[in-house]
């Protein structure tokens, strides 16, 4: 899939609320893309929890990421982008994209793919197949997520054959798309092991743009990161080759080739 002028439709779910923090992430995901590939984007609805309202307990952030990916907000939402010509779809939600496993991931593509009949990614599945590229097997994970979140992400990661030999959750419900860069970096280098190929860090909430090549540089391994793995799927999906500066070793690799998608 080449084209002229390609442009990408982004979904994402809104669970910042204030206009600064989803510009800086909104800044975060185009910072894996070339200026000649525009991006535009539309927003599904998080509920915001609190004790007034009821917030869930641990066990029921699975259950939200559940919702969030089934309850018909994210074809919803492509379809409306339709107006502005996406070339096709990214969904940028890692936690949404993989509870209910690879079967509940590749329905959710396929819903935005029918209700718009253009082809999707998704955070999840972009990850894998940069796993892949990179030939890693074996990961240590860093990431916001609550104990049960967590426990989904290495479930999902080994129904694609990647072990989590390591993982450090923040435990955090919400406001993960505020967690600032130093946090995500520390816990990353907290999760490293010497059995870990590579270091995921998952959650399209994460600002990691700045830090990956340094921090590669510092732990001597690959760095994956959602929102890095999505961009870079997003241009093979375009037909271009995912080559940037200062974004990880996965964006300094051989071009991926169509027979390495899931």
């Amino acid at each position: 899939m080449t084209q002229e002028n390609p442009t990408l439709g982004a979904i994402y779910p809104d669970d910042m609320w204030i206009d600064s923090d989803i510009n800086r992430m909104l800044d975060e995901f185009r910072k894996f893309l070339p200026e000649h590939v525009p991006m535009v984007t539309v927003r599904t609805h998080v509920p915001m929890f609190s004790e007034e309202n009821g917030a869930p307990d641990e066990d029921a952030s699975v259950a939200l990421g559940k919702w969030l990916a089934e309850n018909g907000d994210i074809e919803t939402a492509a379809a409306r982008l339709m107006r502005l010509q996406p070339s096709l779809f990214a969904y940028y939600c890692t936690t949404a994209s993989f509870v209910s496993g690879v079967a509940g991931d590749e329905a959710l593509k396929q819903r935005v793919e029918d209700a718009t009949g253009l082809p999707c990614t998704t955070a999840s599945s972009a990850i894998v197949g940069a796993l892949r590229h990179l030939g890693v097997r074996r990961v240590a994970t860093a990431s916001p997520y609550m104990e049960d979140v967590n426990r989904a992400l290495s479930c999902y990661l080994a129904e694609c054959d990647i072990e989590v030999v390591n993982s450090n959750p923040l435990h955090r419900l919400q406001d993960h798309g505020i967690v600032p860069p130093t946090t995500i970096r520390a816990a990353a280098r907290r999760a490293d092991v010497p059995e870990a190929e590579a270091i995921l860090i998952s959650c399209t909430g994460q600002k990691t743009a700045d830090f990956i090549s340094d921090l590669e540089e510092e732990i001597g391994k690959p760095v994956v990161t959602s929102n890095q793995a999505t961009g870079w799927q997003v241009l093979n999906m375009l037909g271009m080759e995912p080559c940037l500066p200062r974004r990880g070793k996965l964006f300094d690799s051989e071009p991926y080739t169509q027979n390495q998608r899931n």
